[in-house]
C-alpha cells in the first residue's frame, strides 16, 4: 500500500546529474559516513568533492580535459 503522507514517492534525479554505482572498500565507506554525519552532508557531496579534487589535480598535471557532448 502506498504511503498516504506522500513520503513514499520514487526519488528523482536532477536533470544536470547522473546516477552512478561503484564499489569502495567498506572501511572507506564507514569513514565517509562518519564525515557526512559529523559535517551534516550527504555522502554524495563528499564523493563529488573528492572527484572534483582528483580531476583538478589531473588537469594541473596533464592539461584541461576536453569532454565530448552527447
Amino acid at each position: 500500500m502506498a504511503d498516504q503522507t506522500g513520503t513514499n514517492k520514487p526519488r528523482t534525479i536532477p536533470k544536470e546529474k547522473t546516477q552512478v554505482n561503484f564499489n569502495i572498500p567498506r572501511d572507506l565507506l564507514r569513514k565517509v559516513e562518519f564525515i557526512s554525519f559529523t559535517e551534516q552532508l550527504y555522502n554524495s557531496d563528499i564523493y563529488v568533492a573528492a572527484i572534483e579534487k582528483y580531476v583538478d589535480e589531473y588537469e594541473k598535471k596533464n592539461g584541461k580535459i576536453k569532454t565530448r557532448t552527447k
